[in-house]
């Protein structure tokens, strides 16, 4: 299998309505988080960090942290004020950006953003330092369900951690 249809399969895995949870899901994130930073600019990797939004962000930045040997620092939004690494590259990796407001409230111009998938209409929020596997028209509330119906679907990070 080549690299793009492999690439193809992981982002099927991925998407709200595969109907995939768990370990599969959370490799299928890990394997595309290498593959996204192969298209970073080069890096000195003792002069990067990849900061793991909890809890969804994790397996997409550990993808980032085994591509490029650099440092992984954590942060959950809901539980702590965002402390900048020190380093001269900082990553910020999440698995579903849906408008964005999270993210952009810690950003800083010299920062880069690494996701799964971002909802179209936040993808303007951050022009340039923008990284991501896709865009998606999909906007919805995640929670504990199997299947999108209106304004409500599968939570990603529930996914991820086989919770649904």
């Amino acid at each position: 299998m080549n690299k793009t249809d492999r690439i193809n399969e992981l982002i099927s895995i991925t998407k709200s309505d595969s109907g995939v949870s768990g370990v599969k899901l959370a490799q299928a994130h890990m394997e595309l988080g290498k593959y996204l930073s192969q298209g970073f600019p080069q890096m000195n990797p003792e002069e990067t960090t990849v900061v793991a939004m909890l809890r969804g962000g994790i397996f997409l930045a550990e993808g980032i942290y085994f591509q490029l040997g650099c440092k992984l620092q954590l942060y959950d939004p809901k539980r702590e004020d965002f402390t900048k690494p020190e380093t001269k590259n900082v990553i910020i990796a999440d698995s579903v950006i849906n408008t964005g407001h999270t993210i952009k409230r810690i950003l800083e111009p010299d920062m880069m953003i690494a996701c799964c998938v971002i909802n179209e209409q936040a993808v303007e929020l951050f022009e340039d330092q923008l990284y991501t596997v896709r865009v998606s028209r999909n906007s919805f509330v995640g929670e504990k369900v199997c299947k999108q119906n209106g304004g409500v679907g599968p939570d990603t990070t529930m996914r991820l951690f086989n919770q649904i």
